[in-house]
């Protein structure tokens, strides 16, 4: 399932960052993060009523404050079944003259089942070793690989800050629009990516990030 959800209401979204401000912050130079429980007991009812049934669970998710654009990832877990994520867009920071229409995440139509994982085709191990996830750099295990295809050009220039070779075998699903209120919801396997939000003039972003099983 790819949608939006319903929106939130302002007390909600307030209410939610203030469950973020409220809390002691994991710091990297990349991003900060907090832990999602807090949210998780007032967001309950409204999880079940955007994925229709009560029998979800949620062991795993953040709060992140993210700096950087994100790389194309999955939110995987191989220890349990994995079910939906829901990404809760809660504020950002950004330039007087920037494009926040075109602030965009990308959902790919190729699914993974293992570990989560950073998609760095062709890459060469950094020296800094991985942000968080590991590093896939072959697509052998990539579920739906298209080895013929790439992105369309449109797609590639808005996620200029990956390598273009990160997308061979890749084709879009959806581009859904990310905007503080306004949460959405895909599967945990799909690889998705965030699209170069520093070139719309956005400096950072604050979301919560909750990833369902069954």
């Amino acid at each position: 399932m790819i949608k939006y959800c319903t929106p939130l209401s302002t007390d909600k979204l307030n209410e939610l960052k203030d469950i973020y401000n409220s809390q002691p912050k994991q710091e990297l130079a990349w991003r900060k993060g907090a832990e999602f429980e807090p949210a998780l007991a007032v967001l309950k009812d409204y999880v079940s009523n955007e994925l229709g049934h009560n029998y979800w669970k949620c062991t795993q998710g953040t709060f992140f404050e993210a700096r950087q654009p994100y790389r194309i990832h999955t939110d995987t877990a191989i220890d349990e079944h994995n079910h939906q994520t829901i990404v809760i867009p809660l504020d950002w920071e950004y330039e007087d003259d920037s494009r926040l229409s075109e602030n965009s995440l990308y959902i790919f139509k190729q699914r993974w089942h293992l570990e989560a994982t950073n998609f760095r085709y062709g890459s060469k191990p950094s020296t800094d070793g991985p942000r968080y996830n590991t590093d896939t750099r072959e697509y052998s295990k990539v579920e739906n690989l298209e080895p013929n295809n790439f992105i369309d050009k449109d797609a590639a220039s808005d996620c200029d800050h990956l390598n273009v070779r990160h997308f061979t075998g890749l084709s879009v699903e959806a581009k859904l629009k990310w905007e503080p209120g306004k949460p959405l919801t895909f599967p945990r396997t799909a690889l998705h990516c965030s699209n170069n939000w520093h070139r719309l003039g956005i400096k950072s972003k604050l979301g919560l990030s909750l990833f369902t099983s069954l």
